[in-house]
């Protein structure tokens, strides 16, 4: 459902359920659902039909995609080169994918288009979610569409799973893909949100979240998680769960965990493949700026100043005493805008004032609405020293609004690290613009293309095809680019004279190395960041966001869209 969750472990946890479920029924007792109108439940249906065909036309084709490069792949032998080429295509043709990979008939893991070193290991590790070949003639000509789980590479998503046969017919492994479900809800979320005032969330008909515009509530169960045990939140469960389309209105939680606010909400189902149904509900309780006035923004300087002040008090009177003061609302460590927030190095939330009930609970898989990994690009930061990472985060100044944010982070041990952030209002994100999830569908083809291009031609054919306008890797609005894990930039379309120069020491206004960043990103495996960065031919600084993966050991390709 909507707003922020909370991880309810050992006797907290119970406190917490109490207090939680106590208060909600407090409040339902002393109010009633209002009624929603027919004309608003025709809105929002005309609003969500479309989607529905949308995300149900995406999975069809999904499916064919998987299903065409298996009959590719029967017959083949692992080690023939054609095995890791076809997964390389499959993965950029699919661009919400997380991996491609093969397993043999035991289950073992024998190909796939990512590192997952640190997960899985080529010719020894099973897959997570277990068919038989009685499974595969039960779906016939569908691909088996896995639930909610952890995937190969340590995130969480769906696998989409069909069989491969040898040449003579017979059964002989399966193809995976890894689907990161919040890739492919949240350009629908921001769309809604921008144009209608709406919001989505998707759940399997057995209640477990596959996306929700709050990243933390992903995962959970409606129907068994505390979170969502109050009188209206599991009647709206149950109905929402048990059939396959209508409206029900319930009681939830604002941003703040203290009041409640009455949520509207119509769905409909996707059947994405073979044993499995998504219920993908829209709400009404969209967050909106309630002011776009601010005032006595602090600067970026001042933002350093008051993280480095909380890391001298943190120094001088311990973590414990330390993160009570960060956790205090009202205490010294809140600077209009500016207050201080702490992690440790898994992603567990220490101190997060204005947001309470998100402490001790894990954000490490947390995005933005355009996929930025916000907490792991804080710690990524903090362990290079520290410094400042962007993201978009809410707003609590303009009712939780998510905005554009700068923020200065520092590590304080090798445990925990403390940041502090200021909102950039005149960033095109800040202003009710979103990044269409085209246009981000398009930048994650064109450097999965580069990486794919780089295995079959080698990274020198990728270099020239850069370098020349008229190549046909180039898609208009795009700007791709390649550097080396040292820094040396290899071909850049943005700012060709850049070419053969050693960025690394090369910072923007914020005091940001792009260059360092994209490194770092890429050698965690790629993903995406946001940046500030000068613009040809005036050289006028402008906010970017960027894709990069790595192409090779040494060799990071990316591109990056212009925001505005």
């Amino acid at each position: 459902m909507k707003q922020h969750t909370v991880v309810m472990i050992g006797i907290i946890g119970i406190l917490l359920f109490f207090i939680f479920t106590s208060g909600c029924i407090t409040a339902e007792n002393t109010a009633e659902l209002e009624p929603i109108s027919a004309e608003q439940i025709s809105d929002m249906n005309t609003t969500l039909y479309p989607l529905v065909y949308m995300i149900s036309k995406e999975m069809e084709q999904t499916c064919c995609l998987v299903w065409n490069t298996a009959r590719e792949l029967d017959g083949v032998s692992v080690d023939d080169p054609a095995v890791d080429l076809a997964l390389l295509k499959l993965r950029r043709d699919v661009p919400y994918s997380y991996e491609a990979t093969l397993f043999d008939t035991n289950e073992i893991l024998i190909a796939s288009t990512e590192d997952l070193g640190k997960t899985m290991e080529i010719g020894v590790s099973r897959a997570t979610n277990h068919y038989t070949e009685e499974d595969f003639k039960a779906a016939g000509s569908q691909c088996i569409v896995s639930g909610y789980s952890r995937l190969l590479n340590g995130d969480n998503g769906v696998t989409i799973t069909t069989a491969v046969y040898d040449t003579e017919g017979n059964y002989n492994g399966t193809l995976r893909v890894g689907i990161n479900t919040w890739d492919l809800f949240s350009g629908i979320n921001e769309y809604l949100r921008t144009s209608y005032g709406y919001t989505i969330w998707v759940t399997e008909n057995n209640g477990l979240q596959i996306y929700d515009q709050d990243t933390e509530e992903i995962g959970r169960n409606i129907l068994t998680d505390a979170l969502y045990q109050s009188s209206s939140t599991q009647y709206a469960a149950k109905t929402i769960c048990e059939n396959p389309s209508g409206n029900v209105s319930y009681f939830f939680y604002d941003t703040s965990w203290v009041n409640l606010v009455q949520t509207n909400a119509v769905w409909n189902t996707v059947y994405p493949g073979y044993g499995m149904e998504w219920r993908m509900v829209i709400t009404d309780n969209a967050l909106t700026k309630t002011t776009n006035e601010t005032t006595n923004t602090p600067t970026t300087e001042e933002l350093k100043a008051f993280v480095e002040k909380a890391y001298v008090y943190a120094q001088k009177v311990g973590k414990e005493q330390a993160l009570a003061a960060f956790n205090d609302p009202n205490g010294e460590f809140i600077d209009g805008e500016m207050y201080i927030f702490a992690y440790d190095m898994d992603g567990e939330v220490l101190a997060l004032p204005y947001q309470p009930g998100l402490v001790g609970s894990n954000r490490w898989f947390m995005e933005d609405a355009n996929g930025v990994k916000a907490v792991q690009r804080v710690i990524a930061r903090s362990e290079q020293g520290g410094g400042y990472v962007c993201y978009l985060y809410p707003n609590p100044d303009h009712n939780y609004a998510q905005e554009y944010k700068l923020s200065y982070v520092m590590q304080v041990d090798d445990s925990w690290l403390i940041g502090s952030g200021i909102y950039i209002q005149d960033n095109p994100l800040s202003q009710a613009q979103y990044i269409d999830w085209t246009e981000r569908e398009h930048l994650t083809y064109q450097v999965r293309n580069m990486k794919y291009l780089a295995q079959a031609e080698g990274i020198e054919s990728v270099i020239d095809m850069i370098k020349d306008p008229e190549s046909e890797l180039h898609i208009p609005g795009l700007y791709p680019f390649a550097v080396t894990e040292n820094g040396t930039d290899l071909a850049d379309a943005l700012n060709p004279e850049m070419t053969g120069t050693d960025q690394l020491g090369i910072t923007n206004s914020f005091g940001m190395s792009i260059t360092r960043e994209i490194i770092s990103l890429a050698q965690a495996g790629g993903g995406v960041m946001y940046g500030l960065v000068e613009i040809p031919p005036t050289n006028e600084e402008e906010h970017v966001m960027i894709y990069v993966e790595p192409a090779d050991a040494s060799t990071y390709v990316g591109s990056l869209i212009i925001l505005g």
